[in-house]
């Protein structure tokens, strides 16, 4: 019995162990290799994806499963996953030609001319005769002489064997690249007679006949090689971007709806049908498209882009960032999400790093004109001009022929001020797109720098024979004439304009200005309400209608003005500090208080802000400590304002630091010599340093001013006692 006992307790303890070793690290890693493998040989890339992923994250230095996950994402058309996996394979298998060169293949599709040929010579070096090395020479020749050596080479290889369909398409490529469209399309129909079934060879005749213009022949290669192709593959998807192409968008939705639905881990059509959603501004079905390829694959990155950008229209920075951050985590070199990164960065008012990854953006690729362009724009914007001249002078030498460069090398020059080579550059704008309003503007601009008005009037009047409802030279046109004082004549000119352009905002808010600095308030009115009719989400007429109520104390009429601009956009500083403003002056001071502390939550160095909101908490018994910190504030963001030395001079001698706040009280009193707060401030600290004459002087002008200012009685007082 108790041998038996024994026994049966070996027979339970191998039994555990057997189970104990099924559930290893080792063989659960060996299974879904198995089950990759399986899933590969019947061309069901998705699932052995996962599978190749699964023994991955058991072992990060198999060899198999990085070679054959990068395999998979191949044949799936991801050549970005492809890339990371198949480079990471190179590196555990250095003598795998079949990973070399998979991975030319994808160097070449990137432009990488001189890695792919590098991995096809490697593979050649072994084996002299292979034909996919052949093959990528062949696609990877540039020159004249290299598309000549290659023909030599396939050709030489088709006598020697029967040739495949790839060796044809190969021989189309060169022949293409030699202008010989003839020999080009009998090689293509060649591969397809050779494969009647190959996509790939369907799908390059389509190619073909797409860039010859031949729309028929395009659509009939397309469908074929959707129909032979697996409901998984991208053929589907090359077909809806052909319907996307010719305007046929609803056709091209309608089939990529129908390929997901036979086949919902098709993530190429699920981002298509993302892209198109997106562009539409359908903002929840993009994100409902994305949803299964993330699902499915969260590092996905062509996903995780494409919900960034999602993120990044509906306003979202923050998590547009995080998005954009996570995928440049695994391909730091994509240029196009380091642009997008960018943006997010711009629309949270980080402009050092949106700058910082535009730089990264053309380090990457050098001729991304789009992110150097931005670059360029916002260093000019940031006082970095000779930055943005250096970019974009190189530009030039690399693409001579692009007017947005231009433009900004103008801009960039003024703002060095530099209006001849200004002027240089928007005569090259000119040249290049004589139609563009903004060669004549930009130039007219470098004119008036010169002092050159009639010129500048003859420029700005040509941007506005080009695009008569751009603002710009108009406003430009128009501060000539002022200057001139022509103002009539100016109202006149804007006048005619809006003949041009009756339904422009933007205009009738300019001849709003112009009444105003006449102070014909009654017509200034009548031109904002009317801009504000035609544009209702224009900031500025909001705030200069308020501003026009404020100063005539109408107050309640001030405040339904900025309420409605900050219906349109709660963050609007300007908004908010009139808000602010308008409160004060009706002496609602909790409300004034309320909406400087709105102001800045969004800027919190905007100095008006900062000054007014020091003001009240020092004066109507708010947090002395914090009083003296923005004071602080606004004088280091505006050091010259008269109004913000009074202040901080008022709230340090209230501390009993008297040097220093007269000091700032002189520089203030200087500036402002006829306001009688600021003399009564500057009286006080006077008394208390024991300048007895200066103080009955400045108090003396302060207590015969007739306007009531705080603290009259006191100055009264002093004054006396001093007497």
């Amino acid at each position: 019995m108790l041998r038996m006992l024994r026994n049966g307790a070996v027979l339970a303890l191998i039994v555990l162990v057997a189970v104990g070793c099924a559930r290893s690290p080792e063989a659960k890693k060996a299974r879904h290799l198995e089950r990759g493998d399986r899933y590969y040989k019947q061309e069901q890339y998705r699932e052995a994806a996962i599978e190749y992923r699964n023994a991955i994250r058991i072992d990060a230095k198999s060899a198999q499963a990085n070679r054959q996950l990068g395999l998979a994402y191949y044949h799936l058309g991801e050549y970005g996953q492809a890339f990371r996996f198949l480079l990471k394979g190179q590196e555990l298998e250095p003598d795998n030609l079949e990973v070399r060169l998979k991975l030319g293949q994808i160097y070449l599709l990137g432009g990488r001319v001189d890695e792919a040929r590098r991995e096809a010579l490697r593979a050649l070096e072994k084996e002299p005769a292979n034909l996919d090395a052949l093959i990528l020479i062949a696609g990877a020749a540039r020159s004249q002489e290299d598309a000549a050596t290659a023909i030599r080479q396939l050709e030489a290889a088709r006598a020697a064997a029967d040739a495949p369909a790839k060796l044809h398409l190969a021989l189309a490529g060169l022949y293409l690249r030699a202008g010989d469209q003839g020999a080009a399309e009998r090689e293509l129909r060649a591969a397809v007679a050779r494969e009647p079934k190959s996509v790939e060879a369907h799908g390059a005749l389509a190619s073909f006949y797409v860039a010859k213009g031949d729309r028929t022949q395009a659509e009939q290669a397309l469908k074929a090689a959707a129909d032979y192709a697996p409901s998984s593959s991208r053929a589907r998807v090359r077909l809806a971007d052909f319907y996307l192409l010719t305007g046929r968008k609803e056709e091209a939705k309608q089939l990529l709806r129908e390929t997901t639905q036979k086949a919902a881990d098709n993530f190429a059509a699920w981002r298509l049908l993302a892209e198109i959603a997106l562009a539409e501004g359908k903002l929840d079905e993009a994100e409902k498209a994305i949803e299964p390829v993330l699902k499915k694959n969260p590092s996905d990155l062509e996903g995780r882009s494409l919900k960034g950008r999602v993120h990044l229209v509906k306003g979202e920075s923050r998590a547009a960032i995080g998005e954009f951050q996570r995928v440049l985590k695994a391909e730091p070199r994509m240029a196009a999400v380091r642009y997008q990164l960018a943006l997010a960065q711009m629309q949270a008012d980080n402009i050092q790093q949106a700058k910082g990854e535009l730089r990264e953006a053309v380090n990457a690729a050098p001729n991304y004109t789009q992110a150097a362009l931005l670059l360029a724009e916002l260093n000019i914007r940031t006082g970095a001009a000779q930055t943005a001249i250096q970019d974009l002078e190189r530009l030039t030498t690399s693409q001579p022929n692009i007017p947005g460069v231009y433009a900004l090398l103008s801009l960039a020059y003024m703002a060095q001020r530099d209006p001849v080579r200004a002027n240089t550059a928007a005569r090259k704008l000119v040249a290049l797109a004589p139609k563009e309003p903004r060669g004549p503007y930009l130039a007219g601009l470098s004119l008036g720098a010169q002092g050159k008005r009639a010129d500048a009037r003859r420029e700005f009047e040509a941007a506005l024979a080009l695009a008569p409802g751009y603002v710009e030279p108009l406003v430009e046109l128009v501060g000539l004439m002022l200057a001139e004082r022509q103002a009539k004549a100016a109202i006149e000119r804007v006048n005619r304009q809006i003949a041009l352009v009756p339904k422009s905002g933007l205009h009738h808010g300019l001849l709003g200005n112009l009444h105003a600095s006449q102070g014909d308030t009654g017509s200034a009115e009548k031109a904002y309400l009317q801009a504000l009719e035609l544009a209702p989400k224009l900031m500025e007429p909001y705030l200069r209608l308020g501003a026009l109520y404020a100063g005539a104390g109408r107050h309640d009429e001030a405040l339904a003005k900025t309420e409605q601009a900050l219906k349109v956009n709660a963050k609007n500083v300007g908004a908010l500090m009139l808000t602010a403003v308008v409160h004060e002056s009706k002496g609602d001071l909790k409300k004034a208080q309320e909406f400087y502390e709105k102001t800045l939550a969004v800027n919190p160095r905007f100095a008006p802000a900062a000054n007014n909101l020091a003001w009240i908490y020092s004066q109507h018994g708010g947090d002395k400590d914090k009083a003296l910190s923005l004071a602080q504030t606004a004088k280091e963001e505006a050091p010259d304002d008269p109004r913000i030395s009074d202040t901080l001079g008022w709230i340090l001698y209230q501390r009993g630091v008297h040097q220093r706040a007269l000091g700032l009280l002189q520089d203030s009193a200087n500036k402002l010599p006829d306001n009688p707060q600021v003399q009564y401030h500057l009286g006080m600290v006077y008394a208390q340093v024991g300048d007895k004459d200066k103080a009955r002087k400045a108090l003396t002008i302060a207590v015969s001013s007739p306007s009531a200012f705080t603290g009259k009685d006191e100055a009264q007082k002093t004054l006396a006692s001093l007497r």
